[in-house]
């Protein structure tokens, strides 16, 4: 069932808090809409209501103080100047009924306040070493660059935060409201958790010389069987340098980035059909049913069932 009221929002303007972060929870949840009405409702505060400088040159004026996060169901914890101090300001150990999303090193607040004993999360890669000896009692996963644990989500540092804020969006609403985020914000779609931090993942290049022609001929032929061989032989390249600038462009490899979009388009067909799983499986290139649930279970979370059942546009 999709939401009758709006989702709120908390977003938690500390001292000395990072601009560009603390704006990505507003522009991009702020976005998101169903059935042309907002379905998030985005609030910033600060502790005491009054303006709160930010890391950069200029102060930042918000609408609210610390009591207006009794009234949200999400609180956001953008990096901070003094965070890596590992406190809890906000009060985060009390507020156990709401979910709580950390950007960049706002993972050391969250995990100050106890949320994270026992469970995964990330930071930036910059301050791995510090958040490990400090908070031993997480899982502490350098690499990646959001862990969803449910109700305490963590993302790695700048962009990783609109990689994290898309997929809270997609899980909330689904892929097809999270597509529109993105072309609306002419941000790429969002990366999935697992990927690396360390790999530098720019705009995937476009044009004469790149993979993209690659990319659109697989996307036209995602129910069919393909193999490296076969792609590369359709565009002229060896397998080693078809896999190489396709890695190079995109992060991934060639078989990963064909499951995920098979995976996408699993999604799509969910959301907006009523084709049974075997169905989907097919259009969407897995070939089984058996095939399908392995892989939409382990990037989406959910079997295919869960994920219609909740977000089905044919059930809204």
């Amino acid at each position: 069932m999709r939401p009758t009221t709006p989702h709120r929002i908390g977003v938690v303007a500390l001292p000395g808090v990072y601009a560009y972060e603390l704006g990505i929870a507003s522009r991009f949840f702020g976005a998101a809409e169903v059935d042309g009405r907002a379905a998030y409702d985005v609030v910033t505060c600060s502790l005491d209501g009054r303006p709160v400088p930010t890391s950069a040159d200029f102060s930042v004026a918000v609408g609210a103080d610390r009591s207006v996060l009794d009234e949200v169901d999400t609180i956001v914890v953008p990096p901070w100047d003094t965070a890596l101090d590992g406190v809890d300001p906000i009060g985060l150990a009390a507020r156990t009924s709401q979910r709580v999303v950390s950007y960049c090193t706002g993972a050391f607040t969250v995990a100050a306040s106890g949320r994270l004993d026992g469970r995964a999360a990330t930071t930036h890669w910059r301050k791995a070493e510090q958040f490990r000896m400090a908070f031993p009692q997480v899982d502490f996963r350098p690499d990646a660059l959001f862990v969803d644990e449910g109700d305490v989500l963590t993302a790695a540092g700048a962009s990783a935060a609109i990689d994290l804020t898309l997929h809270i969006i997609a899980k909330d609403l689904g892929a097809a409201v999270a597509a529109d985020v993105s072309r609306a914000t002419l941000a790429p779609p969002h990366r999935g958790g697992g990927q690396s931090q360390f790999v530098a993942r720019p705009v995937v290049a476009e044009g004469p010389g790149t993979t993209a022609d690659v990319r659109a001929w697989l996307l036209g032929r995602l129910d069919q069987p393909v193999s490296l061989d076969e792609v590369a032989a359709a565009f002229g390249l060896s397998v080693r340098t078809l896999t190489r600038r396709f890695r190079d462009e995109t992060g991934l490899t060639l078989g990963n980035w064909l499951v995920q979009a098979r995976v996408e388009r699993a999604k799509e067909l969910l959301e907006t059909s009523d084709a049974v799983v075997d169905l989907v499986a097919e259009r969407a290139g897995f070939g089984t049913a058996a095939a399908l649930r392995k892989h939409f279970r382990d990037r989406v979370g959910l079997s295919p069932q869960q994920y219609r059942a909740r977000f089905s546009l044919r059930a809204s």
